[in-house]
C-alpha cells in the first residue's frame, strides 16, 4: 500500500505551516488555520478523501478555441528504460483554478498565490434540477439555500453543482479549421445556471469568500457570453475552480479543498487535480 492511501485509511492528519498574520478559521473541526509567527494550520478527514479531477487525456473536453491537448510518449520503458511524456497543453486544460491575471490587467497571477490561498473550506450548492431566469442564480436564491443549509462560512470556495458533469467527454466527432480534434462535446451544450455578477459580488462583500467553483467550464450561466460571475470573482483578487468532477462526494458544509496548481510565472491560472477532505458524513 502507498504512502498516501496508507494516510487515507487512517483518516489522514496533515499540518502544514501557515503565513503569518493569516486569520484563524474553523470548519467544523475539519481546518484550522493558526494566527501570528510560527503558527500551523492542521487539516483532519474523519469522512475520507476525494479527487475532483477529470482524467487528463488527448480526448478530454477544452474550451472552444483552447489548444488541443497532445500527449506523446518521448521515452518508454520498454526502449529506454524509463517513461517520458511530451506534452501539449493550454493553463485551462480541463479541472482547473483561474487566478486574478486570467482577466484583469496587472492582478496577481497564479505564481503569486501564497499556500494558503489554495485551501478552502467549501460551500456546495445543489442547483440540479432547478430554473432559474435566464439561467442566472441571484442573491435571493444563495439566501434561500443558505435558509435551508446553513451560512456561508468565510473564507469559502462557494461551488456551484448543476449536473454539467455528466456531459463530460459525451463527444462529438469534431475537428478545428485546421483538422485537429476539437474536443468540442455535450458539455458545452447543456444549459447550465450559474452566478449573475451581482450574486458574486455580494458573496464577496456580504460572506467574505475567497472564491468560487463549479462542475461546468466556469462558474457563469450558459447563457452569459459576457461571463460576470467569473470576471467578478477575479476582479475582487478571487480564484475560481473550474470544470470539478466527483461532486457528489462532497458536502453542503464541512468539507475543505485543496487545489494548488504548478507555479507558472506570470500565469493566468493552471490544470489542478483538487482533493476533496471530507469532515462530515457523506450526503
Amino acid at each position: 500500500m502507498s504512502f498516501w492511501k496508507k494516510l487515507g485509511a487512517a483518516c489522514l492528519v496533515v499540518s502544514m505551516l501557515s503565513v503569518a498574520g493569516v486569520a484563524g478559521a474553523t470548519v467544523s473541526g475539519v481546518w484550522t488555520k493558526g494566527s501570528g509567527p510560527g503558527r500551523v494550520a492542521s487539516v483532519a478527514c474523519p469522512g475520507g478523501m476525494s479527487r475532483l479531477g477529470h482524467s487528463f487525456n488527448e480526448h478530454m473536453t477544452i474550451f472552444d478555441g483552447d489548444p488541443a491537448i497532445k500527449i506523446r510518449n518521448e521515452y518508454t520503458v520498454a526502449k529506454d528504460g524509463f517513461l517520458v511524456e511530451d506534452i501539449d497543453t493550454g493553463a485551462h486544460a480541463g479541472t482547473h483554478l483561474d487566478a486574478p491575471a486570467h482577466f484583469i490587467e496587472g492582478a496577481r497571477s497564479v505564481d503569486q498565490l501564497a499556500a494558503e490561498e489554495f485551501v478552502w473550506p467549501v460551500y456546495k450548492i445543489d442547483v440540479r434540477g432547478k430554473t432559474f431566469e435566464n439561467g442566472f442564480i441571484q442573491w435571493s436564491d444563495i439566501r434561500d439555500y443558505e435558509r435551508h443549509n446553513g451560512r456561508i462560512a468565510e473564507g469559502s470556495l462557494v461551488v456551484l453543482q448543476t449536473g454539467a458533469e455528466r456531459f463530460w467527454g459525451a463527444e462529438k466527432k469534431r475537428t478545428d479549421r485546421k483538422g485537429n480534434a476539437a474536443n468540442k462535446d455535450d458539455f458545452f451544450d447543456f444549459e447550465n445556471p450559474g452566478f449573475s455578477g451581482d450574486a458574486v459580488q455580494k458573496l464577496f462583500d456580504r460572506r467574505h469568500i475567497d472564491g468560487v467553483g463549479s462542475d461546468a467550464y466556469g462558474p457563469d450561466a450558459f447563457s452569459d457570453e459576457n461571463f460576470d460571475a467569473t470576471f467578478t470573482t477575479l476582479a475582487n483578487d478571487g480564484v475560481a475552480l473550474v470544470a470539478i468532477a466527483n461532486l457528489d462526494s462532497v458536502n453542503v458544509r464541512g468539507d475543505v479543498i485543496i487545489a494548488s496548481t504548478v507555479a507558472l510565472l506570470d500565469g493566468s491560472g493552471f490544470t489542478t487535480d483538487p482533493i476533496a477532505c471530507h469532515g462530515l458524513p457523506r450526503q
